[in-house]
């Protein structure tokens, strides 16, 4: 049995963003859905950027130089986006989310378009899951027992593959 993907735990209607937006539209609008953050995309779905609350936070810097700032998305956005496809496995997005400073990745289809987000608590809620989905570590006859710690699980289905 193979362990559990993206396309198993990505939130799939979840917000995107359009470049041209203004800022503070797509503020409100993250803060109104209680997102951390957005893809941005084209007219055709494909990812542009990404753009985050840290990303937000530079409308404040350009306030503290130019008074009341102004702008669209795509001034603030960050690109490339880091971005993952459809059969990543939980353990290449936990590697990505412990190795950089992402809270969400968008995941897109080899044409590059978004069609859904991973989060890092769509993540915890996978890993929450484990003993009922045995998917999470590739194993369909052995689960972590309740005394085995996170290292130990991992090693287990690191032997397993």
């Amino acid at each position: 049995m193979d362990s559990l993907t993206a396309t198993d735990i990505m939130a799939r209607s979840e917000a995107t963003l359009n470049p041209e937006t203004d800022i503070y539209d797509a503020m409100a609008r993250l803060l109104k859905s209680r997102l951390t953050g957005a893809p941005v995309v084209d007219g055709d779905g494909m990812l542009l950027g990404m753009l985050t609350e840290r990303d937000c936070l530079k409308v404040l810097v350009g306030g503290a130089l130019d008074g009341l700032p102004t702008g669209k998305v795509s001034d603030y956005m960050t690109t490339p986006a880091q971005s993952i496809t459809p059969t990543a496995t939980l353990f290449d997005i936990a590697h990505i989310f412990l190795t950089r400073s992402y809270r969400k990745l968008p995941v897109v289809d080899r044409d590059g378009r978004v069609i859904g987000q991973v989060s890092r608590r769509d993540m915890l809620v996978a890993i929450e899951s484990a003993r009922d989905n045995p998917r999470l570590y590739g194993v369909q006859d052995q689960r972590p027992t309740d005394d085995m710690g996170v290292d130990s699980a991992m090693k287990l289905a690191r032997s397993r593959r």
